[in-house]
């Protein structure tokens, strides 16, 4: 077998470690971590390799800084369940469980025309058919956790342009207009990083994974395809 040149950096090792204290909970949220000066002399590597690491654990989520503090364990985001059945809302499962929670709407207008090529296709439609978009940010206890897109078909809501202070619960909107009980046919789920806007609408850094979810629902056609 070839020999592998594969190597791990001493940066890697170090935030490693860290987050391993974290995931066991040897750090606990809040906690503050050992200075920059104590943690080069525990892994016996140089200041800067122990700041890289350190910076890049911020930009994963698991870490904070703060001026005059120093670096401390993030608090964890809230646990969110999810329900693919169709039969109710996000808002309405997260009022059950007695979660402070906010849908705010952070844009809802026409899809761009690459987005509207993208999924013409899976929302069967021609190019008479415009879709909309509806984007909103799910708030659980204070803290933005989760960005929910919508691809609406404009022929089965033509009104939707005009009621969009109406599309905080996309749910509840398409239960006014009659559809209901919208069974989800189809769903993959994928990974990736945030681009700049998510990062500013969810606060987190450039290095916390996203869970992508798309979803297909079906009411007799396609209405509408969401991204989470």
């Amino acid at each position: 077998m070839k020999e592998s040149n594969f190597n791990i950096s001493n940066e890697r090792i170090i935030r490693n470690a860290i987050q391993e204290r974290i995931m066991n909970n040897e750090l606990k949220p809040g906690d503050t971590l050992s200075s920059e000066n104590v943690l080069p002399d525990e892994f016996g590597v140089k200041r800067i390799v122990v700041r890289n690491a350190l910076v890049q654990l911020e930009k994963m989520g698991l870490l904070d800084s703060r001026q005059g503090v120093g670096r401390f364990v993030k608090e964890k985001r809230p646990v969110i369940e999810l329900d693919r059945s169709g039969r109710r809302s996000f808002s309405d499962k997260m009022r059950e469980q007695g979660v402070d929670y906010e849908s705010k709407v952070i844009f809802a207008g026409y899809a761009t025309e690459r987005e509207q090529e993208k999924y013409r296709q899976t929302l069967t439609v021609g190019d008479d058919v415009s879709i909309f978009k509806v984007a909103r940010l799910r708030i659980v206890d204070h803290m933005p956790c989760a960005i929910h897109i919508s691809y609406v078909r404009e022929d089965m809501v033509p009104d939707i342009n005009e009621e969009t202070e109406q599309l905080a619960s996309m749910f509840n909107y398409y239960g006014k207009h009659g559809y209901t009980n919208l069974k989800s046919m189809d769903t993959h789920i994928h990974t990736a990083f945030p681009t700049l806007e998510e990062q500013r609408h969810l606060e987190c850094g450039e290095l916390v994974p996203l869970i992508l979810k798309y979803i297909d629902y079906w009411k007799g056609r396609m209405t509408c395809l969401n991204r989470i």
